[in-house]
């Protein structure tokens, strides 16, 4: 929720994608294929990549019955596979999300029993295809989940803070400020409290052209039946050539953080992502913008996602922390764009300065609140 514009241009921008249209929570698009592997290996900001395989209208849970039945589940479903289905929304006929559930599991399973004479079990862990059914509106859509797990795991996060905030999270806050084009001048990046390293490796996986998506394990089409080879593999060694040719850019992505044991698993995890990003222990109080022996460096980009909550010891904690952000920012940003999440209307007070632009966002379930400053004109 808040990020479909942002969505909806970075679609638009991946080759082959045709018509993408912002709904609620969502992006529509058409194309063929191998564009929705695309962008699956490409889109750093959407969660999941649904391919729609049917809709028809109704209330009720025979309705919902019958038109599941009327896909020909044997072209995506093994008869001794496994299976999960989620549903959402409801209707007169169809009162709970499990109920839903249950019935759309039903009528793949029989269906495929009477094609095959065996049918496919159930698997909520690591099932071979994920089923999707939304109702809204007496119309359902059902869908196979081409990503399987969601996309902000992007297999290089081995170790998190307290409260990380989603990689989809970070990517759309960079690509709202638009970090792409300022890497593209050199211009350097700074997350003082950078946790367990999320905005540092998203904004340097930007700045040197690597698809979110190359790494990961896993993906909810490699076992459905429908799943092109091909494609795939043509789509990954695009990307693959991409990320090659990108290899050598100089980057200035800089993280930092008071705890030392946090710095280290941050550090642990751009390792791991083989990514180069420069770390230090420090405060926030005394952060500082990278120096350039040259002074040729441009004014940069400063995000962060402070801590809250308990850990702060509440909202004094948090006004204090605000004061001591502000205060660096005014003293030794000049020039620069800051962007905050605030986690609570304290921090955002302590801070002390008139936001440029403010934005509400979700991190997974939990509003929050992007506050934008640029700090003497910013960049």
């Amino acid at each position: 929720m808040g990020a479909e514009g942002v969505l909806c241009d970075e679609l638009a921008g991946i080759a082959g994608v045709i018509r993408p249209t912002p709904k609620r929570g969502a992006v529509g698009f058409s194309g063929t294929l191998e564009v929705g592997y695309r962008a699956c290996l490409w889109s750093r900001t959407a969660s999941r990549m649904l391919i729609e395989l049917g809709t028809f209208r109704g209330d009720s849970a025979e309705a919902l019955y019958e038109g599941v039945r009327s896909i020909d589940w044997t072209e995506h479903i093994a008869a001794d596979g496994s299976m999960a289905v989620g549903f959402v929304g409801t209707s007169p006929g169809v009162r709970n999300s499990h109920f839903g559930a249950m019935r759309t599991k039903d009528a793949i399973v029989d269906q495929i029993r009477e094609a095959k004479g065996e049918r496919p079990s159930v698997d909520l862990e690591q099932p071979d295809v994920r089923v999707h059914v939304h109702l809204r509106q007496n119309q359902f859509s059902v869908s196979i989940d081409l990503a399987g797990d969601p996309l902000n795991r992007r297999g290089y996060r081995r170790t998190a803070g307290p409260a990380p905030i989603k990689e989809t999270l970070a990517a759309t806050i960079l690509l709202l400020a638009n970090w792409p084009e300022a890497a593209r001048f050199g211009a350097p990046l700074v997350d003082p409290m950078c946790g367990s390293g999320t905005f540092l490796m998203e904004a340097a996986g930007m700045a040197l052209d690597r698809a979110p998506g190359l790494d990961r394990p896993r993906w909810g089409f490699s076992k459905w039946l429908s799943h092109d080879v091909e494609l795939w593999q043509s789509a990954v060694a695009e990307a693959e050539e991409r990320r090659e040719a990108a290899a050598d850019r100089e980057i200035a992505v800089y993280g930092a953080d008071i705890d030392p044991e946090v710095v280290r698993g941050a550090r642990l995890n751009a390792d791991r992502a083989k990514l180069p990003i420069k770390f230090k222990r420090m405060a926030v109080a005394d952060s500082r913008p990278p120096e350039s022996p040259s002074d040729s460096l441009p004014r940069g980009m400063l995000v962060t996602n402070p801590p809250y909550g308990q850990r702060l010891g509440g909202r004094m904690g948090a006004e204090r922390l605000g004061r001591q952000l502000g205060t660096t920012l005014l003293m030794h940003y000049r020039g620069w764009r800051a962007l905050v999440i605030a986690g609570s209307p304290e921090l955002a007070h302590g801070i002390g300065l008139d936001p440029t632009r403010t934005k509400q966002l979700y991190n997974g379930p939990i509003e929050c609140r992007l506050l934008q400053y640029d700090i003497g004109g910013g960049l």
